[in-house]
């Protein structure tokens, strides 16, 4: 593993997002990059840009900096570095995910689930990335992920052993069951399909695949399968086999 993107607005969850990433880097470290993204001042005054392209942290932020940066220091493997994006494109995404080196990105629930423009439209640049993207959910940092669940979609190109291949030795767990997801499903409905599942297999992580997606707002946003499951999500890119 090379370096590790997590993108935030220094909510409290970040804390554990870092500890999470931490954890998938083992002992072989890597840098972690806290991304904090904001809109692009419109003013042609060089001061002005300035002054308004670098927001004061309130009092929380300030702490979960604090927090984050002492994580880091404890586990002595890794480093933390903050980038300030401000404005995002694609071009100016595949450019900073090469440049930083990033293999893997963990979003914390915090900023999936941000209100703000310029958050969710990072969140679909992110999923139409190759790297892996792990949404750890509402999960504490400290609960074991060991088993996983693959949900295969009916329109998938990849079979099961390119997904393992693609999990094995680079994530600490392990696939030991799979369900067929239609594309047609909501995910609300998973609940009740996979609960014996998960409680049989005991599961405490997802897997599923993504494909490149025109970017649009104007479709109304459903639920994510770890909104409704209540578990971490791991999400591999066909497109890289």
């Amino acid at each position: 593993m090379k370096n590790i993107l997590i993108p935030t607005t220094l909510a409290p969850d970040t804390v554990g997002a870092v500890k999470t990433a931490m954890k998938h880097a083992g002992e072989q470290g890597c840098t972690l990059v806290l991304m904090l993204c904001c809109d692009a001042p419109d003013t042609f005054s060089a001061a002005e840009y300035r002054r308004l392209a670098m927001p004061q942290s309130t009092p929380v932020q300030s702490d979960v900096l604090r927090q984050c940066r002492i994580a880091v220091k404890q586990n002595g493997y890794c480093t933390l570095e903050v980038h300030h994006q401000h404005g995002l494109t694609g071009p100016l995404l595949r450019n900073l995910l090469e440049f930083k080196k990033i293999d893997f990105i963990v979003v914390p629930e915090s900023y999936n689930t941000a209100p703000e423009k310029i958050h969710k439209y990072c969140v679909k640049l992110l999923l139409n990335s190759k790297c892996p993207i792990l949404m750890p959910g509402c999960v504490s940092d400290r609960q074991q992920m060991a088993n996983a669940l693959y949900l295969e979609q009916d329109n998938t190109s990849l079979p099961l052993h390119e997904v393992m291949k693609m999990v094995d030795g680079k994530f600490p767990y392990r696939i030991v069951s799979r369900a067929l997801i239609s594309e047609m499903y909501n995910p609300e409905d998973l609940r009740p399909i996979l609960a014996e599942t998960i409680f049989k297999n005991d599961i405490d992580v997802l897997v599923q695949t993504r494909k490149h997606e025109k970017l649009t707002f104007t479709n109304k946003a459903r639920a994510t399968v770890n909104e409704v499951m209540g578990l971490p999500v791991l999400s591999l890119y066909e497109g890289v086999v």
